[in-house]
């Protein structure tokens, strides 16, 4: 079908175009709100600028196609193909993007705040600057995706994989990233201010200068992970693994490192005044310039191995 059939049959009040075969056609700018475009193969299609507002794109297959700056809100894309997709300042709020396939898209700037996506997959993925404020991207797969700058403030990440993804200067104030895959992730200057991080991974993470204030980390996997100069006031760091961490002139006061394991951790010019080392592990850990005379370290074990008292 052309595009001329569809505009006349939708301007006639159809709405109904499920399976249809739209290869390459040319669509852009124009309003199809409603329309019903489940199943149907738009691969290459150009939509640049169309209104799809609630519009039903289930299992629709939308690979190469261009959608940049079209209105998505609402819609339904559950199990969508978009793999490589120009997506790029497309509106898609409160979208349902449930399992959908976003591999190699190009999301940057786009507005996904309050869409679901829970299982979809947005490996290497672009989203820098993209809006995904109450985003729920639970199990969602991001490896690799760039997200620098992007807006993830009180988005549900649990259980994510964001292994080697980047997230520079990106903010995750409140986000959810309960039991996530953040190995290796990129995270330098990261805003994480009160996210929950409990029993996530981020072995090998870069969090320099990141301001994770009142995280919870519990449980968390910190091992080989850089977090100089980042801000971890009160953050909760029972129970986590930062051996062999650098924690160069971080900001730990009042931090909660009850049984913590900083096995050649090196901490460095750090600030730990009200921390909670109780039962920590420091065998080997670099305290070079800490005053620790306004910590708890009751039965830690000592750098040099003793045991505290």
């Amino acid at each position: 079908m052309d595009a001329d059939v569809l505009l006349k049959r939708y301007n006639l009040g159809d709405r109904d175009f499920s399976g249809t075969h739209l290869r390459r056609v040319n669509l852009s700018r124009c309003i199809l709100t409603g329309i019903d475009l489940s199943r149907a193969d738009l691969t290459d299609a150009a939509l640049q600028g169309a209104n799809l507002q609630g519009a039903d794109l289930q299992g629709a297959i939308l690979s190469d196609v261009n959608l940049s700056q079209a209105d998505l809100r609402g819609a339904d894309l559950r199990g969508v193909i978009l793999v490589s997709a120009d997506l790029r300042w497309v509106s898609l709020r409160k979208a349902n993007l449930t399992g959908a396939d976003l591999s190699r898209a190009n999301l940057a700037n786009a507005d996904l705040s309050e869409a679901n996506l829970t299982g979809a997959q947005l490996s290497e993925a672009i989203l820098r600057d993209a809006n995904l404020t109450l985003t729920d991207l639970t199990l969602a797969e991001l490896e690799r995706a760039n997200l620098s700058r992007a807006n993830l403030t009180d988005a549900y990440l649990r259980g994510a994989d964001l292994a080697d993804a980047i997230l520079r200067e990106s903010q995750l104030v409140q986000a959810n990233l309960r039991g996530a895959n953040l190995g290796a992730t990129n995270l330098q200057q990261a805003n994480l201010e009160r996210a929950v991080l409990i029993g996530a991974n981020l072995r090998r993470a870069r969090l320099e200068e990141a301001n994770l204030r009142e995280v919870s980390f519990k449980e968390a996997n910190l091992r080989h992970a850089c977090l100089d100069k980042a801000k971890l006031v009160g953050a909760d760091l029972r129970g986590v693994s930062l051996a062999r961490a650098l924690l160069r002139g971080a900001d730990l006061s009042s931090a909660i490192l009850i049984g913590a394991n900083l096995m050649g951790a090196n901490l460095s010019g750090a600030d730990l005044r009200g921390a909670n080392l109780i039962e920590a592990i420091l065998t080997g850990a670099s305290l070079s310039g800490v005053d620790l005379s306004v910590v708890d370290m009751t039965q830690a074990i000592l750098p040099d191995g003793e045991l505290s008292t």
